[in-house]
């Protein structure tokens, strides 16, 4: 981030000001950032150790971790900007924060990326149900997974090599943020309306939660992640307000801190006098269970043709 080039003329008050604002801002991120990461990290443990594994829920497991790395890399970030700011400025610091952040931009692609296939795959499966639970390869989850983290990879290796060459400017990040909103955006829209349609229409009653879940997530998306591609975008092009960068990076751990809120809200049935509190592992089972019942019922439609 190039916060070499902020304006020196504000007056001492506005800048008194200005500076309690990032720390409140800072604040509120580093809880949000803790929070995420219990959330994403007992979503990891659950659906690697605890819940039956089928084709989707290999996709949710590797957004959670996706997600684990951006709060990860935000946090640690955080503290080496504290270092920066309190003037213990050397290179060592300086290294560990930009390693910190390439793990952000690597980690941040995945899960746009993750979020894109998920909602092709549900898309896919209320519009060609047949071909979805018959003909889907078993291992395409695994495969598409793997080329994301690889394709993520190889997107921040190229950040990382730009930034070297001092090519496209003082942030090539912006192209990567640019290229990843281009790809993912048009597709994310599509999926949503198509989502919606179907919720609306009443057609996928066994798979409501699921769908539920999808589309909360892909609104939230747009309405959390979004603003730091705009406002960073912005603030590469001259208007240069450390507020406005911190609350993209706030609106981003927002992203990646709700999915775990959101399966445990939809998965959660409705308390009566006699219930007691669903735990998160049961609101998971109860949000995936339409998806295993389907891959069940793929491995029985499969030994009926042979």
């Amino acid at each position: 981030m190039n916060t070499s080039n902020i304006p020196e003329t504000s007056s001492p008050d506005d800048q008194l000001f200005e500076n309690l604002t990032r720390n409140l801002l800072n604040g509120f991120i580093a809880l949000i950032c803790i929070l995420g990461l219990v959330g994403n990290g007992r979503t990891i443990y659950l659906l690697a150790f605890s819940i039956k594994r089928n084709p989707f829920t290999t996709f949710i497991l590797n957004l959670s971790i996706a997600d684990f790395g951006v709060l990860t890399s935000l946090i640690s970030a955080a503290i080496f900007v504290t270092v920066l700011t309190l003037g213990k400025t050397n290179d060592i610091v300086q290294t560990f924060f930009f390693l910190f952040f390439e793990l952000f931009s690597f980690t941040y692609s995945a899960s746009q990326f993750l979020l894109t296939a998920i909602s092709l795959d549900r898309c896919i499966a209320v519009l060609f149900p047949l071909w979805h639970r018959c003909h889907r390869p078993p291992n395409l989850s695994t495969l598409v997974c793997s080329f994301i983290w690889i394709l993520s990879f190889l997107l921040s290796a190229l950040h990382y090599i730009l930034y070297q060459a001092k090519s496209f400017g003082s942030s090539p990040l912006l192209y990567q943020l640019i290229m990843n909103g281009l790809l993912c955006t048009p597709l994310m829209v599509l999926s949503t309306v198509t989502l919606w349609i179907h919720i609306r229409s009443k057609s996928q009653l066994n798979q409501r939660k699921l769908l539920t879940t999808i589309l909360l997530a892909l609104l939230f998306f747009f309405l959390f992640s979004l603003p730091m591609n705009v406002l960073y975008v912005v603030y590469y092009f001259g208007f240069h307000h450390p507020v406005l960068l911190t609350i993209g990076i706030g609106c981003a751990t927002l992203n990646s801190s709700i999915n775990p809120l959101l399966y445990f809200l939809v998965g959660r049935k409705k308390r009566g006098k006699d219930q007691h509190r669903a735990s998160y592992k049961i609101a998971l089972q109860r949000v995936f269970k339409d998806e295993q019942g389907s891959s069940e019922g793929q491995q029985t439609t499969k030994g009926e043709f042979l």
